[in-house]
């Protein structure tokens, strides 16, 4: 990837490249005319920038950050790389027909997601099937349907869908509008008086630094799994019922504590409240309000003292009429524009990877980062705010390469890790910075295994 390339997507990112970056291989590595690879790669060294940064303010002396665009381009299919027993894991939602995209009566298309069984039942009820519904029972009934008519029915059950959209519609549409006027990620101070009980290593820039990861699915999990590469100690919480995907969750765990804690318990909840007011960062992803309802929201933990970082990650953005609805990587790229002859006969085409979903997992671990520094500097708390959307804005301000017929591909350059799902071969962090200790102090560990505590 040629310095001008480099710089070029990082400019179009509203990112800053400082120092001495080596991002080698270009694409296509993947069946995509988006430069996804190249993305992806500046996306994480931006997260080395960041990380150098750090460490250069207590002494150290880091040197080149170096990334490939090939294992960048891995990295947005992580958890399809990845081998459990020298076996690839089943994808969670292949034979499920709530989750796809159907024709609505208007010639539009729909990508419904009911990839959870909450989600399914909510779409169920609503086209008066049954959850048992197959495929050509559920486009019968979506051929009936106006498209936008059902996008909204749909978010009103609190469900997830996004009509396929051109990038001019999306660019027209008032969120859309919105999301093209962010950076990739937002950070912004908070009016009050940052934390003083961190500081950064001169080796490993976020040793002991406690981050409290409540986040779900991929793009969250990836924040946190990114700042425990850089040495963050890394809560990750979540309910003991909640459904989840299986493999991203050992391909987002690497580095982490895992516990549970029961949101309705208020023994529970009380404990799990004051390990977020011990933390020096909070990183939630849930649909927009639901942790306001449990006292983990931004303004509900600064009252009580939080002087930390609060980031929040969001499928459609933090701001405007969509940003209380939840979503997935299909859904950000169906709505953004990102999906290729989405107003064809056929089925529009999506990317072959979890680009929006791992790019805004890296460039908030960034941006995370970015905020750490600031509030070092100036003593003002930080918040940082990202969003599948926000990712897929900048794919698409850096443009289609052309037609792909041939993609270079890449070589996988896996790590072997015993864990409690068994050996685990997986891809490492994808970055590197000369005099910095990059990398995982332990494996991947099943959910709830420890203690809700720092």
């Amino acid at each position: 990837m040629q310095p001008g390339r480099i710089a070029h997507v990082a400019e179009l990112g509203r990112l800053t490249l400082d120092g001495d970056v080596e991002i080698t291989g270009s694409d296509p590595a993947l069946a995509t005319p988006w430069p996804v690879g190249e993305i992806a790669a500046v996306a994480l060294a931006r997260c080395g920038v960041a990380a150098a940064r750090l460490a250069r303010r207590v002494g150290g002396d880091p040197g080149s950050v170096r990334t490939d665009v090939g294992n960048a381009a891995a990295a947005t299919i992580g958890f399809a790389v990845m081998r459990v027993d020298g076996e690839s894991m089943a994808r969670t939602n292949a034979d499920n027909p709530w989750v796809g995209r159907y024709r609505c009566a208007d010639g539009r298309w729909i990508h419904l997601h009911g990839g959870f069984p909450a989600l399914a039942e909510r779409l169920a009820s609503l086209l008066d099937l049954p959850v048992g519904a197959d495929e050509a029972t559920i486009a019968a009934v979506v051929s009936g349907s106006e498209s936008a008519s059902l996008e909204d029915a749909i978010a009103k059950r609190r469900g997830c869908s996004a009509i396929i959209r051109t990038e001019d519609e999306w660019r027209e549409h008032e969120q859309g509008q919105l999301v093209h006027t962010w950076p990739t990620v937002v950070v912004g101070t908070r009016g009050v008086a940052a934390s003083t009980r961190w500081a950064p290593s001169a080796t490993r820039p976020l040793d002991g630094l406690r981050v409290l990861d409540l986040t779900r699915v991929l793009a969250g999990p990836t924040c946190g799994r990114t700042l425990a590469a850089f040495g963050a100690d890394v809560l990750h919480v979540r309910g003991p019922d909640v459904p989840v995907v299986p493999a991203f969750v050992i391909d987002t765990g690497h580095g982490k504590r895992q516990a549970h804690a029961d949101f309705a318990d208020p023994h529970s909840l009380a404990a799990l409240r004051q390990v977020a007011l011990e933390a020096d960062v909070v990183v939630q992803g849930y649909r927009p309000g639901v942790v306001a309802r449990y006292g983990l929201d931004e303004d509900s933990l600064r009252a009580d003292g939080f002087a930390g970082v609060f980031a929040s990650v969001s499928a459609f953005g933090h701001d405007g009429p969509w940003a209380d609805r939840a979503g997935w990587e299909q859904l950000a790229q169906a709505a953004s524009g990102l999906c290729l002859d989405p107003l064809g006969v056929g089925k529009p085409v999506m990317l072959p990877c979890a680009a929006t979903d791992y790019v805004t997992g890296f460039v908030m671990a960034a941006g995370v980062m970015e905020a750490l520094d600031a509030a070092l500097g100036d003593g003002d708390a930080r918040r940082v705010d990202g969003s599948l959307c926000q990712t897929a804005a900048w794919i698409l301000r850096v443009g289609r390469l052309g037609e792909v017929t041939s993609p270079s591909g890449f070589s996988l350059e896996l790590q072997r890790s015993e864990t409690g799902f068994g050996v685990v071969d997986h891809l490492g962090p994808c970055v590197e910075i000369d005099g910095l200790d990059v990398g995982w102090s332990h494996p991947t560990t099943p959910l709830g295994e420890g203690t809700l505590s720092w």
